[in-house]
């Protein structure tokens, strides 16, 4: 019997043992099946059907008339992380606890990432210092903040061989105990190796240095590149280097790695060394990957017999932007390698590398079509295209990998580009959008189709692998749509008496609520949906009570927020949920108390997603980043495509991970919210 037949029957004794024959559905399948989940991040169901309609996706045609096709109901709030989780768990963010991008710390009222911890080097308990060198006695590991259960558990406990590609919300991967395989590859959530977020890009440049002088921007900077004889050396700046004594402001210096690049006097060439590695490289080209070592400089004796390293390696990619007149260079955030990690990017640990080996190295850190590189003028926009084309293409690649490596169990392969490409240039396709430039045109009016085509190959390549009884099920987690104006709600909370300034002039030079009078402050706003009660005893300074006065509070800020006009009288708030209503087991110290929905075309402004309280209430969106979901679940829901019957007319996210336990015979468990909503035969 195969390991896919045993794990049927592991499934079936279980649900019988349990008396839950019901729970198992009418009866296990006859012979063992595949089950193929295509996540596709963005895809939104009015352009999927308007390009199919058009004939320019016949696959995806196919797969309707052969199964079924309907928009899938998002999370509120449509965010990827909370979207996925909701995937993953079969539930609501009562079940998981990820509300945004964003929670706060109530103590400190300090955004901090929902998904996990990050990058850990230098968050270590330590021996007495040897000198210069502080040695680490534990090692803090990642921590996953994401709550409730997995899908995927109860396959691989099963004895189902599972393996996951990507899936958003899942750093670091959890180890899992079972007679099912299990492989997993770590996606959005997973940090770069220096800044321990989504990364930072450099740009190097001959700029004169009283224009550049280490200008830093939003994710990332530009830093003076001083040539002598068309020759200059750099550094790529690595994390703070984790033996060494702090100084006194408790700072410790970043390591580094070293590159020398060499100008042709003539052509737009150029020579980038780093180490024995040396790449020539014409301007508008990409280096690859040049892999390093970031040096502690501590004796390698004293480190091996504690276990601890000396180095740290990572990888970068260089991009020649300009050689004549003056020299200019991109390189991309530092990623954690994945033929030697750092950090564990995968669950087993030799999984990241063995698909290294199969595909070739790639990005590892969570959201490598970094948009900050287009918004801050890192990349034009024609450079910017090409990255994401060449991390497509590098997971396609992955993608046919898997699809070979896949003979049993579940497979569940995630692809992100399409999203980060529909959020950069949703305002080609928009004729209305404020943010259009005229000189552009229509440049880039198709980019977003394009990438809706690409998929339609893949998807026929998938529905060749199938067999008779195999399933597939291609999904995504929300839609899209034109963000054309964004609301300051901190500005609002302002305006309407709930926050209180210790110096109303300084009111917009302050983010992260610096400025803020909390002993007078009722509410404040952090993250794109979420609001929070200043309550007494969470936070803090709080000083609203709970129970009533809080739920007075809330509905009063809710009916007024419903009740605001723009200049032309459209709708900006189209819905408000009541986190404790909508979620009763949502936790009081991680959840906002209100999501705040949006209407289409609106959208929380960017710096009061910080706190920020910019002196308009609203604001013209000019940023490049044009597109987005971040409003009313209604109404940008997913897609949802299978080559079996969808028999309900409401499927959401959260039925996801109980329908592909029933298709392979198991029980769907209590702490899972969701129903099966393909016929299971």
């Amino acid at each position: 019997m195969s390991r896919s037949g045993v794990g049927f029957l592991i499934g079936s004794i279980a649900c019988l043992g349990t008396g839950v024959l019901v729970g198992c559905g009418a009866s296990a399948p006859a012979e063992p099946l595949r089950v193929l989940i295509i996540g596709i991040d963005g895809m939104d169901p009015v352009i999927l059907r308007q390009l199919m309609d058009e004939g320019k996706m016949p696959h995806f045609k196919s797969l309707a008339r052969r199964g079924s096709f309907r928009p899938l109901a998002t999370s509120m709030p449509p965010q990827s992380p909370v979207a996925w989780s909701n995937v993953i768990s079969g539930g609501d963010p009562g079940v998981h606890q990820i509300f945004d991008f964003l929670h706060r710390d109530p103590k400190t009222y300090i955004p901090i990432l929902s998904t996990g911890t990050a990058n850990t080097w230098g968050q270590m308990k330590w021996l007495p210092f040897f000198g210069p060198w502080q040695i680490p006695r534990t090692s803090l590991k990642p921590e996953l903040r994401r709550r409730g259960p997995t899908f995927w558990r109860d396959l691989i406990r099963a004895g189902i061989d599972t393996w996951i590609y990507r899936i958003p919300a899942n750093y670091p991967a959890e180890e899992e105990h079972g007679p099912g395989l299990y492989h997993c590859l770590t996606g959005m959530g997973t940090p770069d190796l220096v800044t321990g977020s989504y990364g930072r890009f450099t740009v190097f440049t001959e700029d004169p240095p009283v224009r550049v002088r280490d200008r830093t921007v939003p994710g990332g900077w530009f830093v003076p590149l001083y040539t002598d004889n068309h020759r200059a050396e750099g550094e790529i700046e690595g994390p703070p280097n984790f033996l060494r004594e702090p100084d006194e402001k408790g700072k410790v210096p970043n390591m580094s790695v070293k590159f020398v690049v060499v100008r042709d006097p003539e052509r737009d060439l150029v020579k980038i060394t780093i180490g024995d590695d040396l790449r020539l490289l014409k301007r508008g080209e990409w280096s690859g990957w040049f892999q390093f070592e970031f040096e502690t400089g501590i004796p390698g004796a004293t480190m091996l017999a504690l276990a601890t390293p000396t180095t740290l390696p990572g990888m970068a990619q260089f991009y020649v932007k300009q050689v004549h007149p003056t020299l200019e260079l991109f390189l991309t955030p530092v990623n954690i390698d994945p033929s030697r990690p750092a950090n564990p990017v995968s669950v087993p640990t030799g999984f990241a590398k063995e698909l290294a080996d199969a595909t070739g190295l790639y990005f590892t850190a969570g959201i490598p079509e970094h948009t900050p590189e287009v918004q801050q003028g890192g990349l034009h926009e024609e450079e910017w295209l090409e990255k994401a084309n060449m991390i497509f293409e590098q997971r396609v690649k992955q993608y046919r990998y898997a699809l070979d490596q896949f003979d049993a169990g579940c497979l569940f392969y995630y692809f992100g580009t399409l999203d980060l490409v529909s959020h950069i240039f949703w305002r080609d396709r928009d004729p209305e959008h404020p943010g259009r430039d005229p000189e552009q045109g229509d440049r880039y009016a198709s980019v977003i189709e394009e990438g809706y085509v690409k998929f339609d190959i893949l998807i026929s390549q998938a529905m060749e692998t199938l067999g008779p009884s195999d399933v597939l099920i291609v999904m995504s987690d929300h839609g899209f749509t034109s963000f054309r104006r964004g609301f300051n709600l901190n500005t609002w909370l302002l305006d309407n008496g709930y926050i209180v300034l210790r110096d109303p002039r300084r009111q917009e030079k302050d983010q992260f609520f610096q400025n803020v009078n909390w002993s007078r402050t009722r509410a404040y706003a952090l993250g794109l949906n979420g609001l929070y009660i200043n309550e007494k005893g969470r936070e803090r300074h709080g000083i609203v009570k709970g129970g009533d006065e809080k739920k007075k509070i809330l509905e009063e800020i809710s009916q007024k927020l419903r009740a605001v006009r723009d200049d032309d009288g459209s709708v900006v708030v189209l819905r408000n949920y009541i986190v404790s209503d909508v979620y009763p087991g949502a936790d009081p110290e991680v959840a906002p108390d209100l999501l705040v929905g949006y209407a289409r075309y609106y959208r929380g402004n960017w710096s009061s997603m910080l706190g920020g309280m910019p002196k308009a209430l609203m604001e013209d969106n000019h940023n490049r980043w044009s597109g987005d979901h971040c409003i009313a679940a209604e109404v940008v829901p997913g897609i949802l495509l299978s080559n079996r019957r969808i028999v309900v007319d409401d499927p959401a996210l959260t039925d996801i991970g109980p329908t592909v336990l029933r298709l392979f015979g198991l029980p769907i468990p209590p702490d899972m919210k969701g129903r099966p909503v393909l016929v299971s035969r």
